[in-house]
């Protein structure tokens, strides 16, 4: 039985690697110790705005062309022992593209010194974050509770409550995370309206209920409760939002639907 040369196990190691960054989700740009681009795969040229043909054998300025970004950026990435990670942009036919570009120096067997730059997309992550950031300041405007459980987790942990929920409560935010929303009830578990909840949850739709909730103190007040699935681009339900007013009296509880 035959087995492969030392250089056909080279060769086919350099295959395997040029098919997986032809193939990566991540852009990968490799410079040589004169800043030039002697690699730039699939991916990064994609990320960059521009043709990998054009770009290798040249300046790192080349790369860096359709980035808005000061002039310090191209020597950032050719200087030696200057590793580390910046975040830019460049236009796009949509608005702007925010790339991630994470750098490091490395040293083939022959001591030769070459710098890699990963390159990634972060632009949807910057604007989840900003819709977000932009719904809390909602949120702790807003004159409700508002709380937000993973439904993704066991027994549904709180991930988020704004400071009216807390004022309501009488608990921290700190001292909420990490637990279920059951924990207003004290001992109070077998309310009528529960089952309202409960059964919304399960069938991962809208509901609505009063129930009755106890603060920090021990004090009970009533609890008109809103819940809401949020779901994922695949309309998975990802989370439930709850938004709780607090309503006067026990009697509005006997008047409650």
């Amino acid at each position: 039985m035959s087995h492969p040369t030392p250089r056909a196990n080279d060769l086919f190691e350099q295959t395997l690697l040029s098919t997986w960054l032809d193939e990566a989700d991540v852009g990968i740009c490799v410079l040589d110790d004169t800043a030039r681009v002697v690699m730039l795969n699939a991916a990064g040229a994609r990320m960059m705005n521009i043709e990998a043909l054009n770009v290798l054998n040249m300046p790192v300025t080349r790369l860096t062309e359709k980035i808005d970004a000061d002039v310090t950026l191209a020597q950032w990435l050719g200087s030696p022992g200057q590793d580390g990670e910046r975040t830019v942009r460049r236009a796009g036919a949509e608005g702007a593209v925010h790339l991630l570009l994470k750098t490091r120096g490395v040293k083939n067997p022959a001591g030769e010194r070459f710098k890699v730059i990963a390159i990634n997309n972060i632009t949807a992550t910057l604007q989840a974050q900003q819709a977000l950031d932009f719904m809390k300041r909602q949120w702790e405007a807003l004159n409700a509770g508002v709380v937000i459980s993973d439904a993704r987790a066991p027994d549904m942990p709180i991930i988020y409550v704004n400071p009216m929920f807390e004022r309501m409560s009488g608990y921290s935010a700190a001292e909420i995370m990490g637990r279920n929303c059951r924990f207003l009830q004290g001992t109070d578990r077998h309310q009528p309206a529960l089952d309202t909840i409960r059964q919304a949850i399960h069938d991962e739709t809208n509901g609505h209920a009063i129930l009755r909730n106890y603060r920090k103190d021990g004090s009970m007040f009533l609890n008109e409760l809103f819940v809401s699935p949020v779901r994922d681009a695949a309309g998975v339900v990802t989370h439930f939002v709850g938004v709780q007013h607090p309503r006067g009296s026990a009697a509005a509880l006997d008047r409650a639907p």
